[in-house]
């Protein structure tokens, strides 16, 4: 008995290091800044006919947002000692900066312009109900196979800032990009959400890929043709 647990914890910790050894000496070990992919979506009925799809795949660089915590120091009166912070809201970035590729028509931008014009009236002025102009951004990490990663959304959230375009004599082979910021209210992990698994979820895999290895190789051959 103690021979077989001995043989299995073996077989573990050999699983569990080939499994460590193997996130780092792959090919798709680490991120690189290079490989990523941008969803813009508007909002839900609004803009028909206009192709995002083409602005997603023309974003040449794009910020990923992070994300802080609000603090206040608890009350002096009421703690001895070092004074401890206490947690009050979560605080996301204000804007995410796009550099987008653009057409000679600057297809993109009057679109994104579009876009804008849900928030306002270009007449009167008036302003918008708030749920008319909000949308989605997805923002993707990809793998050298071009496989999803890791994966924020961020939800209302509505192109704030397009850019002046810089005209000026240079090499003929430079292009025209189009500069937006995007406001928007909060985001959330997709990969969470969609279910990543992690490195420890992998270790609970092959942990319990051995278990059932060492069941199965225990069990008499005449049983195991009945699984």
């Amino acid at each position: 008995m103690v021979t077989a647990i001995g043989s299995f914890t073996d077989a573990l910790a050999f699983g569990a290091l080939n499994d460590i050894l193997s996130l780092f000496h792959e090919e798709n070990a680490y991120g690189r800044p290079n490989q990523y992919e941008v969803q813009i979506l508007p909002p839900p009925g609004k803009l028909a006919g206009h192709n995002f799809r083409d602005i997603s795949l023309a974003a040449e660089s794009v910020l990923m947002p992070g994300r802080s915590v609000q603090t206040q120091p608890k009350s002096a009166d009421q703690l001895y000692g070092p004074v401890r912070e206490l947690v009050t809201a979560p605080l996301y970035a204000d804007e995410v900066t796009m550099t987008i590729q653009s057409p000679n028509g600057l297809d993109e931008r009057m679109m994104l312009e579009k876009w804008q014009e849900l928030a306002f009236s270009n007449d009167t002025y008036d302003i918008a109900y708030y749920n008319e102009y909000v949308g989605t951004l997805n923002i993707h990490l990809l793998d050298m196979n071009n496989r999803k990663t890791f994966g924020l959304q961020l939800k209302e959230c509505f192109p704030k800032t397009i850019t002046g375009l810089n005209l000026a004599y240079g090499p003929s082979s430079e292009i025209t990009k189009t500069n937006v910021a995007w406001s928007f209210r909060e985001w959330t992990n997709l990969m969470l959400e969609g279910g990543g698994q992690t490195l420890g979820e992998k270790l609970v895999d092959t942990a319990t890929n051995t278990v059932e290895r060492a069941i199965t190789a225990n069990v008499p051959s005449v049983l195991r043709k009945l699984f």
